[in-house]
């Protein structure tokens, strides 16, 4: 490498260093993810893939900046200032090439390191942690660094780079299980679809390269440039023939199916222990997170009489998409692919407590739904108040609220409902209930009193007034009557 181009290789990196583009767009990359994951427990096989992925908007500033660089030979006057230089247009563009994506990859691996550091916050992390994820979304900016400066070399136009941006997000979107693309973004699935990442880095690293070549190919054909081009494109062709023909290519198309509607939601959910009387199963990628349910419900299932814990069910985990298996949903409490953190973990263990509960003192859980899609009303039950009592030995039970759905009606149209919302699923209460459960909570020998009286106080005709002397409670509150209709 001459002097001339090592002094200018210099010259553009301080000049990408403080880019504004390259160095807001990093901070916005590094905010947004932060904030949009503080609140989720991290799955590995989800997040290195997503985080590589994210760097795309890295690679968008990169592109236009490395765009800008190539265009100053195209400013008023600029020609007549560079002419006299001792280095050529060629030698310029070379520079730029080397500058923009280092420049561009150090802000990437910087920006993907203080993501990863953020996801270990209060962090029980499950999955598999693959690092040349990662790598490939380092590589993803220098390919787009590079496109930029050929484009400005091409088409020397300010309108081409934004452009080929746009595409290139368009490209993701309408085809994001390409492996044709540089960066192929995560498959939401359930189960982690295999991918091949070692191929698919060659690929991306001969594109980067091929692309190189092609900028610095507009200065002119000599012999020097004609062959490493060559070269180039051979390593594209046969980085991605390796890459679509890899077992683990092939192993990832046949994971389509697990999108399909057709497929139970809890289909490949075989990683299961049974822990005191609960069975729980989990996707082996997630059997982490096991102890977590464990905390959330043990406590719930402690506190129902010895003899009837036969009858709780166990706990599942679902996929998003697919149908649900009433062989599984009638034994099994569904739990999905996230969990809380950083704060979010109670709302978490509140739903998954509230579900056990729920069974326990019999109201419709889970996937199940009393008086059909409108739910039911427990005001004025006493099972209620044992239910959120239940509740209340992992979480603070909250009140109940009201969510609005559309539903067909038996002529085909689309009416608005009122649904309950609540720890119990769509089952509505009151204040009343929640105060009862509250000094129960705080009440010294109540469990001993509620399991003396199991069977009255779960019973549906049960009502408040009637188990009160039972629970030696005093009447402070009296409970709303019912909105709509009863639990049964």
């Amino acid at each position: 490498m001459s002097r001339p181009l090592i002094a200018l290789v210099v010259a553009e990196m301080r000049t990408a260093l403080r880019s504004p583009l390259l160095w807001l767009l990093t901070l916005l990359t590094v905010t947004g993810r932060t904030v949009s994951t503080w609140h989720e427990m991290p799955n590995w096989s989800v997040e290195t893939v997503d985080t590589a992925t994210s760097a795309l908007v890295i690679g968008a500033g990169a592109m236009l900046a490395a765009n800008l660089a190539i265009l100053r030979d195209r400013r008023s006057d600029a020609l007549e200032l560079t002419d006299p230089l001792p280095v050529r247009a060629q030698t310029r563009t070379l520079a730029v090439l080397v500058a923009y994506p280092l420049v561009a990859m150090a802000y990437a691996a910087i920006a993907m390191g203080m993501q990863m550091a953020g996801l270990l916050i209060d962090s029980r992390p499950v999955g598999h942690f693959d690092v040349r994820e990662l790598l490939a979304g380092v590589l993803l900016v220098a390919l787009m660094a590079a496109l930029g400066a050929a484009l400005g070399r091409w088409i020397p136009n300010l309108f081409a780079a934004p452009v080929c941006i746009l595409l290139f997000f368009w490209t993701l979107v309408q085809f994001p299980q390409s492996w044709l693309l540089p960066m192929v973004p995560y498959l939401k699935l359930a189960i982690a679809p295999v991918r091949p990442p070692t191929w698919h880095l060659v690929y991306v690293a001969a594109l980067t390269l091929a692309i190189g070549t092609a900028a610095l190919l507009r200065h002119g054909r000599h012999l020097g440039l004609v062959l490493p081009s060559a070269g180039s494109a051979a390593a594209v062709v046969v980085a991605i023939t390796l890459t679509l023909n890899s077992p683990a290519a092939t192993a990832a198309a046949r994971t389509e199916d697990l999108r399909k509607s057709t497929r139970s939601v809890s289909a490949g959910a075989d990683h299961c222990e049974t822990l005191q009387s609960t069975r729980y199963c989990a996707f082996p990628s997630y059997a982490g997170w096991i102890p977590l349910w464990r905390d959330a419900v043990e406590p719930v299932v402690a506190a129902v009489p010895t003899a009837f814990r036969h009858r709780l069910p166990g706990v599942t985990q679902r996929a998003g998409t697919g149908m649900f298996d009433p062989t599984v949903t009638s034994h099994n409490i569904l739990t999905t692919t996230s969990w809380g953190r950083n704060g979010a973990e109670r709302d978490s263990r509140r739903a998954l407590a509230g579900q056990m509960a729920a069974a326990a003192t019999g109201f419709p859980w889970g996937t199940q739904r009393g008086a059909g899609p409108s739910g039911c009303d427990a005001h004025g039950q006493a099972r209620t108040v044992v239910a959120l009592w239940l509740i209340g030995r992992t979480e603070e039970p909250l009140p109940a609220t009201a969510t609005h759905s559309s539903v067909s009606t038996d002529n085909g149209e689309q009416s608005d409902r009122e649904v309950p919302a609540s720890d119990l699923g769509a089952v509505d209460y009151g204040s009343a209930e929640l105060a009862y459960a509250h000094r129960l909570l705080g009440q010294p020998g109540a469990r001993e009193r509620i399991w003396s009286n199991w069977s009255v106080l779960t019973a549906p005709a049960t009502t408040i007034d009637q188990a009160l002397p039972l629970l030696h409670l005093e009447r402070a509150v009296a409970p709303e009557a019912p909105k709509r209709t009863p639990c049964e």
